[in-house]
Parts: C-alpha cells; structure tokens; sequence
C-alpha cells in the first residue's frame, strides 16, 4: 500500500506515460495529485499532448492508508488479520467520506476555474486508483478493485457542484506499453 508515500515514477511508468498520451485525445488542460508519481505522469502527458498542466492538488491525493502505508498485502494480513477479508480498515485510514470530500471540493473548483477560462473546457486528472475507487463507490458505483496503472473514469461536475461518475477506461491494456488499445 503506498498512500501518501512520495514514490518516484519509475522508468517503466514514464515510457508508460507518454504511450498513453498517444491515445488520449480532447483535454484541453492536465492536472495531478501532488504525489510524485501522479504529477510526473500529468508532466509527462502535458508535454506529449501540448496542452497547459494547471499547478497539482493536494486533493486529489491518494487515499491516506494510515499505518498500511508500506506494507504488502501479505503484511497487512500478519499485522491485521481478518482485515482485508473482511473489508475492515483500522485506525488511521482516511474514511471514504473524507476523501469523496477532498475530491469532490477539488473538482468543484477546477470545474469553477474552467467556467471562468472558456478555453479550459475538459480536463485530464491524474489521480489514483484508491481516490477512483473511492468516488465510484461513495456514488452508488460498483468497486472495481483491479485497477491497472493508466485506467481511469470519467467524472463530470455541474455548475452546482454535483459530481456524477461516468464510464471506466482503460488508456493501456494491462498496463504495459506494448499493449495499447
């Protein structure tokens, strides 16, 4: 589980990275986490697709995973058993209201920002995995638990503030740059 920890996008990643690019077409601007991982994918992207990378958000963040941050799935069963199985987090672990929260705040004020710049109509977010999960399932969405690197969803926010959840998608099928869709 990495949460909040600052890893590095790895070498991989970034050839992974600037495949996706080639594939994604109509955002007129990028943003990311402010995870190293996250925004080395949104520079990347920027520079392939030629479009601006708006300064990254704290809050669109991975999921703050408490005291399983680091820890392998295996570990987490050593250190917490039944928690996994059971769908049980432990003290520490951002609650999904919270993120769903974090999230929707964020998206509401890059949605506000792009009503006030008419040239900034769809943009691409570069999250995780966890804050995707996340939002689907606060909105009433199944949990897709196998998301790959470069797998995504659209979201779309209304003038009021409301945030609705659209089609998953998957830039890079099982995430290797080798095949793409």
């Amino acid at each position: 589980m990495q949460g909040h920890a600052d890893s590095p996008l790895t070498p991989e990643g970034r050839r992974q990275a600037q495949s996706a690019a080639r594939k994604l077409k109509g955002f007129n601007w990028v943003t990311s986490s402010d995870l190293s991982r996250a925004l080395d994918t949104a520079v990347i992207i920027a520079r392939e697709l030629s479009i601006p990378r708006l300064p990254a958000h704290p809050g669109l963040r991975e999921v703050d995973v408490g005291p399983w941050q680091g820890l392998t799935r295996r570990d987490i069963e050593k250190q917490f058993p039944g928690f996994l199985r059971n769908d049980m987090r432990p003290a520490g672990y951002e609650a999904d209201e919270a993120v769903f929260e974090r999230v929707r705040s964020t998206l509401v004020g890059l949605a506000a920002e792009s009503i006030r710049d008419s040239s900034r109509t769809t943009g691409l977010l570069v999250t995780h995995s966890g804050v995707i999960r996340v939002m689907r399932r606060v909105l009433g969405f199944p949990d897709q638990r196998n998301h790959r690197n470069l797998e995504g969803c659209w979201f779309t926010v209304t003038t009021a503030g409301t945030v609705n959840v659209e089609e998953s998608v998957t830039v890079l099928r099982n995430a290797t740059t080798s095949n793409t869709l």
